[in-house]
């Protein structure tokens, strides 16, 4: 569009353009608490311009609404006078951040007060020099001081820093923390220059350029993490339901391609189903329609977006079929507003009218804003699930890495892992176009596919397709999966003389 060309001349040199939820990765600079609310795997995302040079402008403007705001007269004038005059314009100075940014502005702002401490000066102080010069003394030895840097608090041992990408993002943290408490941006010249001061430290400390690895997690790979979760006793659940959730967060997620949070947000009112009507003279079909109202709003709020997923009929695997989950949720919480609809028997004898496509299976109205993938709360007889407390993306990360590891990967398994394989997908699909796949995985334009989301392994069989022969696309699927390394024999836990030590 180009009403959106004046925004960042250079988009990838400017802080504004940077959100700290942008780059994730399990090293550890800086110290910092567990956010509840963090979501750090995700990317910056845009929305559109506010001006529009369209002749239908303004047709969605709710007339009524403008009436009342221009015309009406809740406050006297003297109100609007006060106003003015009592207004505090510090409050929109400062940048929105999610909690999850918060956090690491926060443990990057710590950072630098220990290691003005250590140079025996004020945090502003030094933060006020650095505005006043394009040395970039301080900041080489402040980088390289944090990456020295192998207890943390408490005396905890820390994880360190591994990658140069994740060097790359600090630095980009620093910038937006300098940025909140002078007021303004670091200098152009400086700013260039880190980036040679960066590479330096890369070096000096031997920090691996690799990216971490986007392999997808197939299908086939999706169904023995779902069977393991299910079967197996080496990973412990503090209630029965958890383990049923931790399954129907990966079903939702898979056919989704959705940011992980996003789906750990859904509320029993984001979930629509109705019995549905085959166009082509099949039996009735129980349709889920899922609408993702959280996402990630750096720079403003998105629409929601809603997914449709319609029910497998004799299914050969139960363990791929969402609609068990969900429904056994929805039943065990007695969620349906018919208060007959307690059993799969139930929906079997419903029928639609014969004029009708589809009968609605409404939720009861008190669980509107309740979460589906809620946490277990301790009280005094055990555990029970919480009412309002969400599973944390820490929490489902960790459980979905354990079981990787008790199904034998090779490679930490990451919930990004269906994000991917979804991405890729789509795009090899004949029947979602480009557009569709940018609007499913919330992307502006195809540039964070092609960068993050592509696969780095090539994943077609190139040497059959240059000599003219049918290419083995299932092994080269098979090969370039999370799943490629499965093996029951590789270890899962420490030994006891490892344990010991």
């Amino acid at each position: 569009m180009a009403g959106r060309k004046h925004r960042f001349d250079h988009a990838n040199d400017s802080d504004a353009s940077y959100s700290p939820d942008d780059e994730y990765g399990e090293d550890d600079c800086f110290d910092k608490n567990e956010a509840d609310d963090s979501s750090p795997e995700t990317e910056a995302t845009d929305i559109e311009d506010l001006s529009c040079d369209d002749e239908d402008r303004g047709l969605d403007v709710d007339v009524d609404d403008q009436i009342q705001l221009f015309g009406g007269n809740v406050h006297p004038p003297e109100y609007y006078r006060r106003a003015i005059e009592g207004f505090n314009d510090s409050a929109y100075e400062a940048q929105d951040y999610s909690d999850g940014s918060k956090l690491l502005l926060d443990a990057c702002e710590e950072q630098w007060r220990r290691y003005c401490e250590v140079l025996g000066r004020a945090p502003q102080e030094c933060f006020e020099s650095l505005a006043a010069s394009t040395s970039v003394r301080v900041l080489y030895n402040f980088f390289d001081w944090s990456l020295n840097q192998k207890v943390g608090k408490d005396g905890r041992k820390k994880r360190g820093t591994k990658k140069s990408s994740s060097l790359g993002t600090y630095w980009k943290v620093f910038r937006l923390v300098f940025q909140r408490a002078t007021g303004d941006k670091l200098n152009a010249k400086m700013n260039r220059r880190m980036h040679k001061v960066l590479r330096d430290l890369a070096k000096k400390h031997g920090l691996s350029h690799q990216k971490r690895a986007n392999r997808c997690m197939t299908i086939e790979d999706l169904r023995e993490q779902i069977e393991t979760t299910i079967s197996t006793t080496k990973k412990s659940f503090k209630l029965g339901e958890l383990r049923i959730l931790a399954v129907l967060f990966l079903l939702l997620l898979a056919p989704a391609g959705a940011r992980p949070t996003s789906i750990l947000r859904l509320r029993f009112g984001d979930i629509r189903l109705a019995l549905v009507r085959d166009p082509e003279g099949g039996p009735h079909n129980i349709l889920i329609r899922f609408t993702l109202a959280f996402t990630k709003t750096y720079l403003g709020v998105k629409d929601a977006k809603t997914f449709p997923i319609p029910e497998t009929l004799f299914d050969p695997s139960l363990l791929l079929n969402p609609h068990v989950f969900l429904l056994g949720i929805i039943f065990r919480h007695r969620a349906f507003r018919a208060p007959s609809l307690t059993s799969p028997e139930h929906l079997a004898n419903l029928d639609i009218h014969p004029d009708e496509r589809e009968l609605p299976l409404p939720l009861r109205g008190d669980l509107k804003d309740t979460y589906i993938f809620r946490r277990a709360v301790k009280d005094l007889t055990g555990f029970k699930m919480s009412a309002d407390k969400p599973i944390t993306y820490q929490m489902i990360a960790q459980w979905i890495r354990r079981i990787g590891e008790i199904l034998g990967l090779e490679f930490p398994t990451i919930p990004y892992n269906l994000r991917y394989n979804a991405a890729n997908e789509f795009d090899r699909s004949a029947d979602i176009s480009e557009s569709l796949r940018n609007l499913a995985l919330d992307h502006a334009n195809s540039n964070p596919f092609q960068k993050h989301y592509l696969g780095r392994e090539v994943c077609a069989d190139t040497w059959a397709i240059l000599r003219g022969q049918k290419p083995q696309q299932a092994l080269i699927r098979q090969a370039c999966s999370t799943g490629h390394s499965i093996s029951k024999r590789r270890p899962t836990d420490l030994t006891p003389e490892q344990a010991a030590s």
